[in-house]
């Protein structure tokens, strides 16, 4: 069988996998509620479904695909970019520093208590917010601070009450449940 006489047949089973990239769900695994975290994750960062679907299916942790998006926000690059240089084993910083995006760039305020975070803000408030460039985040702080960013904006909440949903052994998929009121 040729290529060309391949193109039929790969076209149909296109057609029958984009209607579920389109409702944000992975074949085989999520459930509802991982579509739910994929759709409000692309409504909050103004990013088609159907790419976020694909971010999904590249077998990032859930908690990824938000920083993913942030920092090729922020950086002016396509999110593939990134996730090219997180494959490599970049840490989140050393992208981030690439593009000229620092540790103030994910800050977000917290009153009260910091929760798995306390590390970070307090090398946050050693230093004059002018200073926050030089602050180093370990991966899963900065993936913790853009989580946090986008459920509280996401879901009308204060930054301290998603902080002290973190931390559990779940996912941020089953946070994000939570934090909406659909899970324990």
């Amino acid at each position: 069988m040729t290529t060309i006489s391949r193109l039929p047949t790969l076209a149909a089973l296109f057609a029958l996998a984009v209607p579920a990239l389109v409702q944000g769900q992975r074949p085989g695994a999520g459930g509802p509620d991982q579509a739910e975290f994929l759709r409000a994750v692309a409504e909050h960062f103004g990013t088609p479904q159907q790419e976020v679907a694909v971010l999904a299916q590249w077998r990032l942790d859930m908690a990824e695909i938000p920083v993913v998006l942030f920092v090729a926000d922020r950086a002016g690059v396509s999110p593939d970019v990134v996730i090219s240089q997180r494959r490599r084993g970049e840490g989140w910083m050393a992208i981030a520093h690439g593009y000229s995006v620092h540790a103030g760039d994910f800050h977000i305020p917290i009153d009260g208590d910091a929760g798995i975070l306390a590390g970070a803000y307090e090398r946050f408030s050693a230093r004059a917010a002018s200073e926050w460039h030089e602050v180093t985040l370990s991966d899963v702080e900065v993936a913790a601070l853009v989580n946090v960013r986008f459920l509280s904006r996401h879901l009308g909440l204060r930054p301290d009450q998603v902080v002290g949903e973190l931390g559990g052994s779940e996912g941020m998929v089953a946070v994000f449940v939570r934090l909406k009121g659909g899970g324990p």
